[in-house]
């Protein structure tokens, strides 16, 4: 093999591939994120190589593993949705930088049914996509508690809120898709008129799943908790 017959390197560490190898990886990942957008994580790796245009040995040989495909696809997803929650919190508006932050995430969570199943239901997960999920937590309590202490967003809303907020919007899309995929945008309004504090909000009669349920639901714990 000569230097020239090699593109770049890999992010993993692994000798640089072959051109050719390295074109057909990039087509599997371009195959795999319009594919699992579309259908989920349920679609095999022959629904991927045959989208992509390759053998599924071709597949194979980069991606042993369903698992290792996901991960390739999704850990640098996960990373901007970090990314985002952070300028959220840099915000000089809290409300404003929690209004940011749902857009964005909601945008993601509704056109990528893939990413809904890893960063929602824990599908597939990796240790890096796990880390990530699990670090996102600590964000949405700090974009929770700078809006609630702006005055700006209700008391009542706690971290555990936004997952299931999020669940309920990606949920909306599925529901129109092929009709109107965007119609979340019309229910998040809806949702952040209702999460607006005012003097005359009626106060919230139901509790708040609580964190330790929306964990679990999420598989980020694996035990059933305890029933308040």
């Amino acid at each position: 093999m000569t230097q020239g017959s090699q593109t770049g390197a890999r992010e993993d560490g692994e000798r640089p591939l072959r051109r050719d190898a390295a074109l057909n990886r990039e087509r599997i990942l371009r195959a795999a994120r319009e594919v699992f957008g579309q259908r989920g994580l349920g679609v095999t790796l022959d629904d991927i190589a045959h989208h992509a245009g390759v053998g599924v040995g071709t597949v194979y040989r980069r991606f042993p593993t369903k698992e290792a495909l996901v991960g390739a696809l999704f850990e640098q997803d996960l990373a901007l949705r970090k990314a985002s929650a952070e300028r959220a919190l840099a915000h000089p508006d809290p409300w404003e930088g929690l209004v940011d932050f749902l857009v964005e995430m909601s945008a993601d969570l509704a056109e990528n049914r893939g990413l809904h199943e890893v960063i929602m239901l824990g599908s597939h997960s990796s240790g890096p996509i796990e880390t990530a999920r699990q670090g996102m937590l600590p964000l949405l309590a700090s974009l929770i508690t700078r809006a609630q202490e702006s005055g700006q967003l209700r008391t009542e809303i706690t971290p555990s809120d936004i997952p299931v907020i999020q669940h309920m919007l990606s949920s909306a899309s599925q529901f129109a898709q092929g009709t109107q995929p965007d119609i979340w945008r019309r229910y998040l309004e809806i949702l952040l008129n209702g999460l607006k504090r005012r003097p005359d909000n009626i106060p919230l009669s139901t509790p708040s799943l609580g964190n330790p349920t929306v964990e679990h639901l999420m598989g980020l714990t694996r035990s059933v908790p305890p029933k308040a």
